[in-house]
């Protein structure tokens, strides 16, 4: 199929883009990579008045990487994600998730930004911005606002970005000593959406003992859900000893997931107690290694 009749405006400032969002409102759709997009106007599931394409925006283009966080600019393209070592050894659960997304060829146009704002229930990177409590920076012509990833999304290819607004750079904080995380998924194929995807963060005191998990879960409902774990049985034992399995039924327990073409509700619970059963072992496994690479310096 063919994309419906749109106009096209490529600003080349954020002050461009901005006015550009005041003049047309909703009607209006600003492209990154278009790898999510560009299938929505094909199918006709979007029918923007205009599309506006940010890549000439020189700032959108931006990656710095500082000591306790990482700013990613709206034109970051997944790949970058893949063969930028400092950046893989500053958020490596992002590193793990990307490449699941798509193939090559995707990744190479996609964005890091552009992704979590489409906000696909059943895509990777909005699950670790849930999990790492990634911040949103957003401008309008009012001025701008950070919105964190909990209040950012809403449903199914819904945030809480009003139509003049844009996102301007994602925040990420990067891995902390003694914490690991680990990002696992089921899909029918490789590259696919994933129907359940889950990322866990845990952390570990010197003498081994669990100090922190997190559990974020995408494709079971229509937004990323996070669920901290520290009052859990997990909570100041070692990993080995913990009831992972107990625990994950646990949260299970709490979804309530949606039944599709692809997986039933029932289906998406249970792979869902596997998925956080290996990621809890797999966080903590590596936060154990942390720890000991510490020491070792």
């Amino acid at each position: 199929m063919k994309p419906p009749v749109f106009e096209f405006a490529a600003p080349d400032s954020l002050e461009h883009c901005l006015d550009l969002l005041e003049r047309y409102g909703d009607e209006a759709k600003p492209i990154a990579g278009g790898q999510s997009l560009m299938p929505l106007l094909n199918l006709r599931m979007a029918a923007p008045a205009v599309v506006i394409d940010i890549a000439r925006v020189p700032d959108f283009h931006a990656l710095r990487i500082e000591d306790r966080t990482v700013r990613v600019g709206p034109m970051v393209r997944q790949r970058v994600m893949e063969t930028n070592t400092d950046l893989r050894a500053r958020v490596p659960l992002l590193a793990e998730a990307v490449g699941l997304i798509g193939h090559v060829a995707t990744r190479s146009r996609g964005t890091i930004v552009g992704s979590m704002c489409h906000a696909d229930p059943a895509a990777e990177l909005p699950v670790c911005a849930t999990l790492l409590g990634a911040e949103f920076a957003v401008a309008s012509k009012g001025g701008t606002r950070t919105i964190d990833a909990d209040s950012f999304f809403l449903d199914a290819l819904m945030t809480t970005l009003e139509p003049e607004e844009i996102v301007t750079g994602v925040h990420l904080p990067t891995a902390m000593p003694g914490v690991g995380y680990a990002f696992d998924e089921v899909s029918r194929r490789r590259g696919d959406f994933a129907l359940v995807a889950v990322a866990a963060a845990v952390g570990l005191s010197d003498d081994g003992l669990v100090t922190s998990a997190d559990i974020a879960i995408g494709g079971a409902s229509g937004r990323p859900e996070r669920f901290p774990l520290t009052e859990t049985a997990l909570s100041g034992r070692r990993i080995e000893e913990a009831p992972l399995r107990e625990i994950a039924r646990e949260v299970c327990d709490r979804l309530e997931p949606e039944s599709d073409l692809h997986a039933s509700a029932d289906y998406r619970r249970r792979i869902s107690e596997e998925l956080m059963t290996r990621v809890l072992a797999d966080a903590a496994s590596r936060a154990r290694k942390d720890l000991t690479r510490e020491h070792a310096l």
